[in-house]
C-alpha cells in the first residue's frame, strides 16, 4: 500500500512540471509573440529564427519548470538565446539597423519593429526586457551580465528615443 501511494505521489509530482508536449503547445500557441520577441532583440529574421529554434530546443530538452511558469520560462529562454546570439554587451556602441523586408508585418508592427531596431543593441535589449517584458533592473543586469547601474541609463536613453 505504501509503495502504491509513493508511486502515485511521484506521478502527481511529475505532472506538475511542464513536459516536452507542454512546451510544444506553448511555442505553437504563442508563436507570434515569441517570434516577435526574438525579432525585436536580434534585429533580423535569420537571427530571430535561430533564436526561436534554440529557445524551443532548450525548453523542450527537459527543463524542470512548473507548468504554471512554462510560458514565462519560454519567454526568458528566448531572451537568453537572443543574448547569446546578439551579444549586446560586447559592444555598447550603436550600429545601424539591418535592412529587411517587413512587408508581411502590419504597419503598426512594422513601425514598432523599425523604431526598436534603431536603438543601439544594449539599449534595445534593456528596453525590450525592462519595458516590454517588465523584467526588473536587477534581472536585466543578471541576464545581460553587466553592472546593475548600467541598466537605468540605457532604459532612459531608450525612452528618450520615443519622445
Amino acid at each position: 500500500m505504501l509503495v502504491q501511494i509513493k508511486k502515485r505521489l511521484e506521478r502527481e509530482r511529475k505532472s506538475e512540471y511542464a513536459t516536452h508536449s507542454d512546451f510544444c503547445a506553448i511555442f505553437i500557441q504563442h508563436l507570434e509573440r515569441l517570434y516577435l520577441l526574438a525579432l525585436l532583440l536580434t534585429e533580423d529574421h535569420p537571427a530571430a529564427e535561430q533564436c526561436f529554434v534554440a529557445a524551443f530546443e532548450l525548453c523542450a530538452a527537459g527543463s524542470r519548470v512548473f507548468k504554471d511558469l512554462a510560458l514565462s520560462w519560454s519567454r526568458r529562454t528566448v531572451i537568453k538565446s537572443a543574448i547569446r546570439i546578439a551579444s549586446p554587451t560586447s559592444s555598447l556602441e550603436s550600429r545601424p539597423p539591418l535592412a529587411g523586408n517587413h512587408s508581411e508585418l502590419s504597419i503598426d508592427l512594422g513601425a514598432l519593429l523599425k523604431s526598436v531596431q534603431e536603438l543601439p543593441p544594449f539599449d534595445r535589449f534593456v528596453f525590450v526586457m525592462a519595458v516590454l517584458e517588465r523584467y526588473s533592473h536587477h534581472e536585466c543586469s543578471v541576464l545581460l551580465g553587466c553592472a546593475a547601474n548600467e541598466i537605468l541609463p540605457a532604459r532612459i536613453r531608450a525612452m528618450q528615443h520615443y519622445q
